[in-house]
């Protein structure tokens, strides 16, 4: 699959956070409420770094995992609507389940496939904030097994209307992967005159390659 124009910035450091957040949640922690934020980011980052490190599962099996569970840890209602920016408004009624449903197959499809490959490591918490309305951010190190230098990454939970932590943000290396999305989709859109049929033609296209 090759992704031109539109596709995020995959350095290793932006796509290897994401490995952080791709776990299924255990029986134990069912009720994930009673969960302090530095609790769930530690649950779901160490839970997919033992998935990446089990011998067990092969390639095909790590990219399943990773697509079928993606998406119970973001927000991705709230990031599909926070990257387009001012030109949220141009989203009509009619076009906003199919537009959601695309940013989920962007992600999970393309996504679970250039995150299966990345190895296992060492996960750290250093603390959180909140900062109010904005979420809580909780700040990470990650020593990955093939690189001897931690890799810093910082969470920005919120919570759903059921009470529950999802995952809104992440910065890595100083840039929050939301923010670059959004830049990239309102330069697009920009340029298509906040066009939103334009781009989702265009997801569309990077998706059936």
């Amino acid at each position: 699959m090759r992704i031109k124009k539109m596709r995020i910035k995959m350095s290793k450091n932006i796509i290897v956070l994401l490995l952080c957040l791709l776990s299924p949640l255990k029986p134990l922690y069912s009720d994930l409420k009673v969960l302090s934020p530095e609790e769930y980011v530690s649950h779901v980052a160490q839970e997919t770094l033992d998935i990446l490190g089990d011998k067990k599962f092969n390639t095909d099996k790590k990219i399943n995992n990773i697509a079928d569970i993606f998406l119970s840890n973001l927000a991705v209602r709230e990031i599909s609507l926070f990257v387009l920016g001012p030109h949220r408004r141009n989203l009509t009624s009619d076009q906003k389940e199919e537009y959601i449903n695309l940013i989920k197959r962007f992600v999970s499809e393309i996504y679970s496939i250039r995150l299966s490959s990345f190895p296992s490591g060492d996960f750290s918490i250093l603390g959180a904030t909140d900062t109010g309305r904005s979420g809580i951010i909780v700040k990470t190190l990650i020593k990955f097994s093939d690189d001897p230098s931690p890799t810093k990454i910082d969470w920005r939970l919120i919570k759903n209307k059921n009470g529950d932590f999802k995952i809104f943000d992440i910065r890595v290396v100083g840039v929050w992967m939301a923010q670059e999305q959004r830049s990239t989709f309102t330069s697009f859109l920009s340029k298509n005159n906040g066009d939103i049929e334009k781009l989702m033609e265009r997801l569309k296209k990077q998706l059936d390659k």
